[in-house]
């Protein structure tokens, strides 16, 4: 095999030589059916059908469609312990995917998008599979795939023309055994990551909770009581809000009030899609939709445009400062919000999302939205809401009484400061471990490669 020229000229370790695919391996291709076929239950007289979906890091068997047994013409086509299971048809970035069968939880079949790999006994199963999950066989895989608009496709022919390293058999199983002790450490080490969001998330929690008891700085006696800053707002405005029901909210600290939000800020309400404008002199701006509006932040990733009368850009400009909240969809959109900051000049928001502009720099819009992102804020969002079966919407009316805790205004400056760093703090984590988990990928690989150099454990003699 060492002698065919159209293998690789790399170096190989004494005693290793190199071999195609299909001369270590027999690929079998999966079963065909009509899609009537497929069922997301087992019934009697049918049989769990792995597919694409199911060809992860390891086997995934907790989304199986099930198929008649009668499409299962032959026992090739059965499920068999050390199988490789490796994806024909896909995206680009994920054809050539493998994972490997170390167990079969029920009797199983595989669909006509993935082929089983079965190893020879020259090779050791697991060998193979390490090999071609390595990043450099993958991108080999790939660059052999026949590709149209969406799909690639990988045929047998080019599968089996792929080069691969060929050690001892002993040999083979000590480097698995070598690779398969490193990757415990390092799964090891990713699943100590994992532990470390919920974690943060609690954090926060802890956080904006003793900032809403008045424990997170001390008080000023010398402060404004809350109360003022109210009367001054109901004076400019000339018009008095109905304040919350304060024998269901919790007791608040000396110099704080409960209000609603509609006494704090005017409620604007946003753009509607689809009018016909063409009577109307226009103009295209950029505008915020629900996905644009995170709890506690802006995804400005894609933001799109539309067009709106030339003379409703004032109404619906976005100004520094005003707080956005989502009108509903998925309960983890409701009523969720974030400060609006100029990102974007000229910008306006669809009717989706609300505006809330505040009508005094003594009220924080910080401080707003924070408090739409604590338990009793999520709780009332929800209680109020427009419900379907799967959607849920607030409306201007529950938005202006939602009930918020006001302090004094310098305390809620010192407030917002805290939280703010101890929140930088998490951020300071969460950028750590994301870096962390890109080194262990790239671990993986190079554990990978170099187990494939013939770099990890002692030759065999």
């Amino acid at each position: 095999m060492s002698q065919d020229s159209r293998l690789p000229a790399d170096h190989l370790p004494d005693g290793w030589d190199w071999a195609r695919l299909g001369d270590v391996c027999h690929i079998e291709r999966g079963v065909t059916f009509p899609a009537s076929a497929k069922s997301g239950r087992g019934t009697p007289g049918t049989i769990a059908c792995l597919r694409t979906a199911n060809v992860q890091d390891f086997v995934d068997w907790d989304d199986l469609l099930y198929i008649p047994e009668l499409y299962v013409k032959d026992e090739r086509k059965l499920l068999r312990p050390n199988d490789i299971l490796i994806s024909m048809a896909n995206s680009l970035e994920l054809v050539g995917k493998v994972s490997f069968v170390d167990h079969l939880p029920t009797e199983s079949t595989f669909g006509g998008f993935i082929s089983a790999i079965r190893a020879f006994k020259i090779i050791e199963p697991r060998f193979l599979f390490y090999y071609l999950r390595m990043s450099t066989t993958q991108e080999k895989l790939r660059d052999t795939a026949s590709r149209s608009v969406n799909i690639a496709n990988l045929s047998l022919s080019s599968i089996y023309s792929i080069p691969v390293p060929l050690p001892p058999l002993a040999e083979q199983q000590h480097i698995v055994a070598c690779i398969e002790a490193l990757f415990r450490q390092s799964r090891a080490a990713r699943e100590a990551l994992e532990r470390i969001p919920p974690l943060l998330k609690r954090f926060r929690q802890a956080v904006l909770a003793a900032a809403f008891r008045g424990d997170l700085v001390p008080q000023d006696p010398a402060d404004e009581p809350a109360a003022a800053i109210l009367e001054r707002i109901q004076a400019h405005q000339r018009q008095a809000s109905t304040p919350p029901d304060t024998t269901v909210l919790p007791e608040l600290p000396a110099g704080w009030v409960w209000t609603v939000l509609g006494a704090l800020a005017e409620i604007r309400n946003g753009v509607t899609k689809g009018r016909d404008l063409s009577r109307f002199k226009t103009v295209e701006v950029p505008y915020l939709r629900v996905a644009n509006v995170q709890s506690g932040y802006l995804d400005l990733s894609i933001v799109k445009n539309i067009k709106i009368k030339e003379s409703e850009l004032d109404q619906y400009k976005l100004q520094n400062n005003d707080v956005l909240f989502t009108e509903g969809g998925d309960r983890d959109k409701l009523g969720r919000g974030t400060v609006w900051r100029g990102e974007i000049n000229p910008c306006i928001h669809q009717n989706h999302i609300f505006c809330a502009r505040l009508y005094t720099s003594d009220v924080l819009p910080e401080w707003v939205s924070l408090a739409s992102q604590l338990p009793y804020a999520r709780e009332y969002f929800w209680s109020t809401a427009s419900q379907t079966v799967n959607l849920a919407s607030t409306n201007s009316t529950n938005l202006r009484a939602f009930p918020l805790p006001l302090p004094p205004s310098n305390e809620q400056r010192r407030i917002v400061a805290r939280i703010q760093e101890f929140f930088a703090r998490a951020e300071a984590v969460e950028a750590a471990v994301a870096i962390a988990r890109r080194r262990l990928d790239k671990l993986d690989q190079a554990i990978l490669a170099r187990a494939f150099r013939g770099e990890l454990v002692p030759q065999s003699q």
